[in-house]
């Protein structure tokens, strides 16, 4: 069960130590007691009651137990001071009954009260932990009353001593130092587990009467001896002695030793104690710090470089060899103490110390900051320095370290490398400003002989069909009137005559559409523009196929913009550019579909003048100009991708013969350039046609 605080244990003296004396308290001026009588003998329990009833100031509270098992459940309620045990209980007899009690509560004192004279009892009871051994017969108050203090005092002292003993133990075993104690003869007398484990005993006590000669090698036990002895004979510690401990194996380690005279109760000399801690890896630390330091100074006095460091008042400190070349000096007592103002010219020293304050008070680094210099001779150099703060073990700046390097040949060669590559740039701008221009005009120069052979080419055509045209048109009128009049003298009832007739008329009038084809292509009529609202000239034209539409199954989606601005053209024109791709677009949904037509008004931005288009108009267009937008898709075959380029040229066509003359996209594209706008036709991703119209708003 839990131990009970006690009032007064391990209070502190007036020298700040613990005082066994201090920590016992007298039970009749401590605040009232519990005490458990354990007794099943009704007579003996009301005597025990009249006896402490006589104490003085009766400061006692007692509980009665009349078996073990009650007595259990009353020391598991604790605040229990005492036990008055008999052991002869109905459920326990003997010592046993008193070993039950004692492992239950080890911390409650016990006094074994009996009426039989059993002394071997006796003595074996107080032996297992017993503060007394009373005879019910021989017992009065004043001699219980006693009995009771010694026992909780003795049981106090006892705590007190086993806690003291206890703590040092746990210290001593602990501890990593090691800790020993000799006798006179510089044998171990008590040793912590530390210094055991230290030569691979499993417990300190396999070193007891052992000493130095058996764990160490003899020169280093010699030298212990001879510690100790000296030690013993002046009376004076040696403290804080660092040595080198050399096993029996040839290992070696760094220990910091103290020892100080062990003496007896008399004050005489009864041996030495000491405490040892092992440094070795300190020892090796400052080996190897004491090497990286003389490898750091080694590096920096053959350093090119210029090496030094300043204390917070920006005073050299450090140095080396080439630094103190540069300043003109030879010695470093000659530059410690010493600021910058003392060597450079007034006007670069104040820049160097304002660097330099600067990073004392922000603790923030300079890192390969070029700047100008003077050497000795006054010639004009450049320095690329790196300055950082050297902070203390609290994190504080305390100085700067600086190293510096003369880039003075490397700056200059920079400045002529550059001016190279500056001169190199010009050049080369000029040379890619008269590519350019010549790649454009190269370009200009193919567009215009291209305009010319083209324009040549459609003259040429044009004149050929204006030619063939009017040599033809008077004929087909002759045959025309010539059939007119065969038609009257052949009798209804000749069909097949009939037939003829009407054949020969379709062939003629599709020659006629020729003819007018040809005019149109070699001779447009001039451009008539007034201001229109382009969407009126599409719902008319979309009218005027509604019966073609109809008799192919094709739908026709208008999506046209509300907001669309008049525009310059010539509306009759412009509907027989409708017509034709319209019509185009009927006959290339053989089976159904539909055809969707969407205006829209766009301010051009830079992309858009890239678009890809074969209209020899497309330059006129510039960015920030506003474009009526005139759409038709349809999600037809599409156009083969190797008919594509040649869809403007006269006389090609991809529809069926008899059902095109190969001029509709030619004229067509001729009329939007002559509007001033520009046409592209393309294949959809998903199949079928997208012809996009541009005209200038």
């Amino acid at each position: 069960m839990e131990k009970p605080a006690r009032a007064g244990i391990f209070s502190l003296n007036r020298t700040g130590e613990e005082s066994i004396q201090d920590c016992v308290t007298d039970p009749l001026s401590a605040p009232r007691q519990r005490l458990l009588l354990v007794e099943d003998n009704p007579g003996d329990a009301s005597l025990m009651r009249s006896h402490l009833a006589e104490v003085p100031t009766h400061p006692f509270d007692l509980l009665h137990a009349r078996t073990l098992k009650e007595a259990i459940a009353i020391l598991h309620e604790g605040d229990t001071s005492l036990i008055l045990l008999d052991l002869g209980l109905p459920d326990s007899q003997g010592l046993a009954t008193f070993n039950t009690l004692n492992a239950l509560a080890p911390e409650v004192p016990i006094i074994v009260m009996t009426g039989h004279e059993d002394e071997d009892l006796a003595l074996r009871t107080v032996q297992q932990g017993a503060q007394d051994y009373l005879s019910k017969r021989e017992v009065n108050s004043r001699l219980l009353a006693r009995a009771i203090r010694y026992a909780i005092g003795r049981k106090q002292v006892e705590d007190a001593l086993a806690h003291e003993r206890d703590l040092l133990y746990t210290i001593i075993d602990n501890v990593p130092d090691r800790i020993f104690i000799k006798d006179l003869n510089s044998r171990f007398i008590k040793t912590n587990q530390s210094l055991a484990s230290r030569f691979g005993l499993a417990h300190p006590r396999d070193m007891i009467g052992k000493s130095d000669a058996d764990f160490f090698a003899l020169e280093h036990a010699e030298i212990a001896r001879r510690d100790e002895e000296s030690i013993l004979e002046t009376g004076q510690p040696m403290l804080d002695k660092v040595e080198r401990e050399t096993l029996p194996d040839g290992s070696t380690h760094w220990v910091i030793t103290s020892k100080l005279p062990l003496r007896d109760k008399l004050g005489r000399p009864a041996g030495t104690f000491g405490i040892s801690r092992d440094i070795t890896a300190l020892k090796d630390a400052e080996e190897a710090l004491a090497t990286e330091r003389n490898l750091l100074r080694s590096l920096i006095d053959h350093l090119p470089d210029y090496i030094y460091a300043k204390d917070k008042e920006c005073r050299y400190t450090l140095d080396n060899e080439a630094h103190r070349r540069l300043l003109g000096i030879g010695r470093l007592d000659q530059l410690l103490g010493r600021k910058v103002v003392d060597f450079f010219p007034a006007k670069l020293a104040a820049q160097y110390d304002r660097d330099d304050q600067a990073i004392v008070r922000t603790g923030a680094p300079l890192i390969n900051h070029e700047e100008p210099a003077v050497d000795q001779m006054g010639n004009q150099r450049w320095h690329s320095t790196t300055k950082i703060p050297l902070r203390d073990l609290e994190g504080s700046v305390s100085g700067l370290v600086c190293i510096t390097r003369d880039v003075t040949d490397t700056r200059l060669g920079q400045e002529r490398l550059e001016k190279a590559y500056s001169e190199l740039a010009r050049n080369r701008e000029e040379l890619m400003r008269a590519l350019t221009d010549l790649q454009g005009s190269h370009r200009q120069l193919k567009e215009a002989q291209g305009q010319l052979i083209q324009a040549e080419k459609m003259q040429s055509i044009g004149r050929l069909a204006a030619g063939v045209a009017h040599e033809v048109k008077n004929p087909l009128a002759i045959i025309r009137m010539g059939l007119d009049h065969l038609a009257q003298e052949i009798p209804v009832a000749n069909t097949e005559a009939q037939l003829t007739v009407r054949d020969m008329r379709e062939a003629i009038q599709r020659a006629d559409g020729i003819i007018l084809g040809l005019l149109d292509f070699a001779k447009p009529r001039e451009i008539s523009a007034k201001p229109y609202n382009i969407n009126e000239i599409i719902d008319k034209t979309v009218d005027m196929l509604r019966y073609p539409a109809k008799q192919s199954k094709v739908r026709f989606i208008r999506e046209l913009s509300p907001q669309l601005p008049e525009v310059w053209v010539d509306s009759d024109k412009l509907k027989q550019v409708l017509l034709n791709l319209f019509t185009n677009a009927i006959h290339a949904l053989s089976d159904g579909g539909t055809v969707t037509v969407r205006t829209r008004l766009k301010v051009l931005e830079k992309t858009d003048l890239t678009r890809t288009t074969d209209s020899r108009n497309a330059h006129v267009f510039h960015e920030g100009d506003r474009v009526a937008i005139l759409e038709i898709k349809d999600n037809g075959p599409g156009i083969p991708s190797d008919k594509l380029a040649h869809i403007y040229d006269p006389f090609f066509t991809t529809k069926e013969p008899g059902k095109g003359t190969g001029l509709g996209l030619t004229v067509t594209r001729r009329l939007i350039e002559m509007h001033g706008g520009t046409i592209d036709i393309r294949n959809r991703k998903n199949g079928g046609v997208t012809v996009s119209i541009w005209l200038k708003v």
